[in-house]
């Protein structure tokens, strides 16, 4: 349980009480981060000094910044539960909610939200119609933005629970004081489940609702929107259309209009402009979880655009006989090639890959795995890291910088790129070849977890870029995989990395 505190003395006395009622015949350890300025603190130190399941972070003014957004999030990082669970501490969140939201759990769901929306449901705790009214309309914002929130009837819920290993590698940032909505957006493949909540009215104390929390709320959108590629993905391939057409209609304007050009001719260089346009930030934009997969998708892409293009050319003749402006023909014919792209292009990120004619042994799956990440040499190691298959066959052996590395991904589960550092002289060479290495944790079905361990000995290290294309490899090679490896989690692959990369 992680529960942050701010000024509720008056409260954690009986949630308390009531977590100890309602986990009875459950393990469980309650996480408070406290930033309170009254009792709080005082109660909380005397109570973690009694009961063992109870622990306690008081962070003093000063180391507050972020407030309840760091608050959870330093409580995430010290949780110890193989589930954790996050709620309010003013009692707005019933406990005695939190078996249902285990038990569904138990039933197959990776993330269970607490939801005050779904049928059953009920917010009559918030305070005031205003209140009401603003919480509904945040939810539909980012029910409307991102297509991961829909997942859930209330993502911007504070009361929900996970498994643990769903939180690692997940880089919060602090302007994100609703986190389920952070874990939503950027755990897309997540099986979520709404269990219905009775919000209720809050205990004493008051509400630290405020224009300024509405103010983090628009810039965790917005971070949300920027920094997570894949995000948002129909409104920034609007966007992008949108300035594509006012490029379009200019230079339509300018050859058809200003400098006379046939109709034709003027169409067709403002039409390659604006696809060269749309196609170069819809690859940094839309596409950019793809950019691995650059040229395949440039492919794919112009293909689209030009079957859009051609839709867009036969509106626009078809238009050019009749009494309306170049203009308008442009815009009614680019409004076509625009929803035939959008249809197009949008089922680029959800084909399917052709499935695997057969299962993948781990010579071929490191192999491939080799080739897209540009690795020299690559193995697969047990927990005594000592080689399961390793390609190019031959005598493998561990150099302490493996192993060191190997045992910090073992510790903190995540993988690592590592590169030998270049010569510090002010004159050095650039033609010195380096050492890099990649280590990516896996599980297996039975036994210990295994490892994968990436090998290259050249002028060009690994880069983020390359570790990347492994994992996504990984992923799909792994449904096919012949060894005896599993998800991390409920992934339904066979094989995959667990976690994600440093």
């Amino acid at each position: 349980m992680v529960v942050p505190t701010r000024n509720e003395a008056g409260n954690v006395p009986l949630l308390l009480q009531r977590l100890r009622t309602s986990l009875a015949e459950i393990s469980f350890e309650v996480v408070f981060v406290d930033d309170s300025d009254d009792e709080t603190p005082h109660l909380l130190r005397a109570t973690a000094a009694k009961d063992g399941r109870v622990r306690f972070v008081h962070r003093r003014p000063g180391h507050r910044d972020g407030g309840l957004s760091t608050a959870v999030v330093l409580g995430l990082s010290l949780a110890h539960g193989r589930l954790v669970c996050v709620m309010d501490g003013d009692l707005q969140h019933p406990p005695e909610a939190i078996p249902e939201l285990l038990n569904a759990e138990r039933a197959g769901a990776d993330v269970v939200v607490a939801s005050r929306y779904m049928t059953g449901g009920s917010r009559q705790g918030l305070s005031g119609g205003i209140r009401r009214l603003v919480s509904r309309g945040a939810t539909m914002v980012a029910r409307t933005l991102f297509a991961e929130a829909r997942s859930s009837t209330d993502p911007l819920a504070g009361f929900f629970l996970c498994r643990a290993d769903l939180l690692t590698g997940l880089e919060f940032r602090p302007v994100g004081f609703k986190i389920l909505l952070e874990l939503l957006v950027c755990s897309e493949t997540a099986k979520v489940v709404d269990v219905p909540l009775q919000f209720q009215a809050r205990g004493a104390g008051e509400s630290k609702a405020s224009a300024a929390q509405g103010w983090l709320y628009v810039r965790h959108l917005w971070s949300l929107v920027r920094d997570v590629p894949g995000s948002a993905r129909r409104w920034k391939f609007a966007v992008v259309g949108a300035s594509g057409l006012v490029i379009f209609l200019g230079l339509l304007e300018l050859g058809g209009v200003v400098l006379r050009w046939p109709a034709i001719a003027a169409w067709g260089v403002a039409f390659v402009a604006s696809l060269a346009w749309n196609f170069t930030l819809n690859l940094r934009l839309t596409f950019a979880d793809a950019r691995r997969e650059r040229y395949p998708l440039l492919r794919r892409y112009v293909a689209s655009a030009l079957t859009a293009g051609g839709a867009q050319l036969l509106v626009f003749l078809g238009l050019l006989g009749t009494s309306l402006p170049l203009v308008i023909d442009g815009i009614l014919g680019a409004l076509v090639g625009m929803a035939a792209n959008a249809a197009l292009s949008l089922q680029l990120v959800r084909r399917r890959r052709r499935s695997l004619p057969g299962p993948v042994g781990l010579e071929p799956l490191l192999a491939r795995i080799s080739r897209v990440s540009g690795a020299e040499r690559a193995a697969v190691l047990d927990a005594e890291l000592k080689s399961v298959a390793v390609v190019p066959e031959g005598d493998y052996r561990l150099d302490s910088a493996a192993r060191n590395l190997c045992r910090r991904v073992d510790a903190t589960g995540v993988p690592l790129v590592w590169t030998q550092p270049a010569s510090a002289r002010p004159q050095a060479r650039a033609s010195v070849e380096l050492i890099s290495m990649m280590v990516l944790p896996l599980e297996a079905r039975t036994g210990p977890s295994l490892k994968l361990i990436l090998h290259r000995h050249n002028r060009t290290a690994f880069t983020a870029a390359d570790l990347e294309a492994a994992m996504r490899q990984l992923r799909r090679l792994g449904r096919g995989t012949s060894s005896d490896l599993s998800p991390t989690g409920r992934v339904p692959e066979s094989l995959v990395p667990a976690g994600r990369a440093r």
